[in-house]
């Protein structure tokens, strides 16, 4: 919670005839330096002050502010205290921050006392006029007492935090949260604000170790706010939120893309607005059930009980999101529910809320899903992941064993930070499932097949439909430990049923199988060759007004390059664009420049010139942003 206080009323009821101007001159530089945010010097100064006049309370008034802002919340709590002993009548709002330095530090019961006598004071009995501030503190003050009450009833003895820090490859001084990983395990994609809002991605290494975040995209992140991001459980989409683009119907709306972790592209293509989700307002922190079929998102939208809401949908058949609805007032509150997480069992969801009772801010919730469609009251998950401090999104890893999730505690390298902890049962998913990532190949060529019908289930019950994909694969969340038969079914197969038993093991994140149809004999073709499945085409992305390739976009034209063994047989399409800003033939050059540079990355890689054919293709046309506009396109024949 921001506190802003002006302190010149204050300064002339206690100090009206104080002639030592040294002291009242350290005091208005304290103040100035507050208003500018910088604590550390403001606290200096009015340690400084406290040494000439130790019982000068505005002092001490001031300094329990500083110091909280500085997470010194046991310094807090002794300025306000003293300033209390020194004179109780000084400040009301003082009391309701004294509150909030005792919940910093898990002593509820007398942060309670606090708020009730705040509750009950009488504003008129206290010289210093705070009425703007107060307005704030009151907004607040009934959640607090409800925290305070419910968090009283815990031992916090023998508190000891067992989550780790992801540490300076994921976290930095600015906040980074909402963390989502793939169900390989291998992507953890997050949010940072380091340098405005925008999505992040870091890869896990065979020990473990992640590697330094980087920008998921320009095709996604721009000098604008992005992120919010989800992956679905198979990790081939990814839905986030982007504020004041072009393209964008409220201040923020709900996006997805295509996002490609073969051959370790994991780049993002074909960025687009998720058709039925959005409204003319807020609308953020998509998250997608395992069939990919289910949407859970946070909106201010109308119809709303609180300032955020927690809302769900459901894909038509069409491809368009049904309409909305609301999740309804046994999770929404008049506060704030935000960072929904639906676990892969599709029943057990998880929300930050700051209305439900909690330890302080906001807290991570979970509910579950009932036979008759209703959700379970929500239950605070506890202290291995909550504090008194703000908790926002979490995500289970694919075995479920361990938990990540963002938090503003103190022992971070600044704002929200974000941390891994393991699973407790009690707070788990609540069934257990072994991912199956499928892959259906023609059994005489080895080639994917692609449009198979897929039907899977246990014996006796309705089963889940798929389609593979161009790829053939085609991936489902099955409770563990349970036997499933499947039938698979194409026009120029025979049908393949099978049943297996499946059981998730330690450290596998996801269970790996392949089938093998059989082509119908009068409609087998002649058999060719397998082939390895390459990717053929890659965009570049660039920024205003830029023509220049940077290093990570180099990487990605050198891997699309190199999954070929003989490049002499390959022709390359380049197509530059440029978006709508300036002149039509301003914007040709550049198109024809953002090529060009491409072209000649192409030729340093051993690409021959008369292998490429390439064009500026001017301004791109169509309901797009503008930074996706910014872009070259790479296509490759062989």
């Amino acid at each position: 919670m921001f506190i802003c206080c002006t302190f010149s009323t204050i300064i002339r009821a206690q100090d009206q005839n104080n002639t030592k101007k040294p002291v009242k001159v350290l005091l208005q530089e304290a103040e100035g330096l507050i208003n500018k945010r910088d604590y550390r010097k403001a606290k200096k100064t009015l340690e400084a002050v406290i040494n000439k006049r130790k019982s000068f309370v505005v002092a001490y008034r001031m300094l329990g502010i500083v110091y909280s802002q500085l997470r010194l919340f046991d310094d807090a709590v002794a300025a306000y205290e003293k300033l209390f002993e020194l004179d109780p009548t000084l400040s009301k709002a003082a009391i309701f921050e004294c509150a909030m330095a005792y919940m910093k530090n898990y002593k509820y019961n007398k942060a309670l006392s606090y708020l009730n006598l705040y509750k009950n004071a009488n504003p008129n009995d206290y010289k210093s006029d705070e009425q703007t501030v107060q307005l704030g503190y009151n907004m607040y003050l009934k959640n607090e007492i409800m925290n305070c009450r419910f968090a009283r009833n815990f031992d916090f003895t023998q508190l000891e935090l067992v989550n780790e820090n992801l540490g300076p490859a994921i976290n930095s001084w600015a906040d980074e949260y909402l963390p989502t990983l793939t169900g390989d395990n291998r992507w953890l994609i997050f949010t940072s604000n380091r340098n405005g809002e925008n999505i992040l991605m870091s890869k896990c290494n065979a020990f473990g170790k992640w590697s330094v975040a980087r920008s998921i995209s320009k095709a996604i992140n721009t000098p604008r706010n992005e992120g919010m991001a989800k992956l679905s459980v198979c990790g081939r989409t990814i839905y986030f939120s982007a504020c004041a683009w072009e393209n964008v119907e409220g201040g923020c709306d709900i996006f997805e893309a295509d996002f490609d972790t073969q051959n370790d592209f994991a780049v993002v293509d074909d960025v687009r607005p998720s058709l039925g989700l959005n409204s003319k307002k807020w609308d953020s922190q998509p998250a997608i059930s395992c069939d990919g079929k289910t949407m859970y998102f946070s909106s201010s939208r109308k119809g709303n009980i609180g300032g955020a809401d927690l809302w769900v949908s459901t894909l038509g058949d069409d491809g368009i999101w049904d309409p909305p609805v609301n999740m309804g007032a046994i999770i929404n509150t008049n506060q704030d529910e935000e960072a929904p997480y639906i676990a892969p069992d599709g029943i057990t969801l998880y929300f930050s809320s700051n209305g439900h009772p909690g330890f302080g801010e906001a807290d991570i919730f979970r509910t579950v899903k009932q036979e008759d469609g209703s959700w379970s009251n929500p239950v605070n998950i506890g202290l291995a992941v909550n504090t008194p401090f703000r908790e926002a999104g979490i995500v289970v890893s694919p075995d479920g064993e361990t938990a990540y999730y963002s938090s503003a505690q103190n022992n971070g390298l600044g704002g929200l930070d974000i941390y891994k902890v393991r699973m407790d049962k009690d707070i788990a998913p609540e069934v257990a499932n072994v991912m199956m990532n499928a892959y259906v190949y023609d059994a005489a060529t080895k080639e994917p097949v692609s449009n198979v019908d897929v039907k899977i289930g246990k014996s006796g019950n309705q089963k889940q439909k798929f389609v593979t994909d161009k790829n053939g694969r085609f991936f489902v969340c099955l409770t563990d430990s349970a036997s499933y038969s499947y039938i698979l079914m194409h026009d120029n197969y025979q049908t393949f049923v099978g049943a297996d038993f499946f059981k998730r093991q330690k450290n596998q994140a996801t269970k790996k199988i392949e089938i093998f149809l059989v082509p119908n004999i009068e409609k087998q073709e002649k058999k060719v060759p397998p082939k390895v499945k390459k990717r053929k085409n890659l965009s570049v992305y660039f920024d205003s007004g830029d023509h220049k390739i940077t290093e990570v976009q180099k990487e990605q034209i050198q891997i699309l390059v190199n999954q070929f063994i003989d490049k002499t047989a390959l022709k390359f399409d380049v197509i530059g664009f440029a978006d709508d800003v300036g002149e039509k033939y301003s914007n040709l050059a550049l198109s024809e420049d953002r090529a060009k540079n491409v072209v000649a990355y192409l030729t340093s890689l051993g690409i021959n010139p008369e292998q490429i054919v390439f064009k500026g293709g001017g301004v791109v046309k169509g309901d797009l942003a503008k930074h996706q506009k910014r872009r070259v396109e790479i296509r490759i024949s062989d």
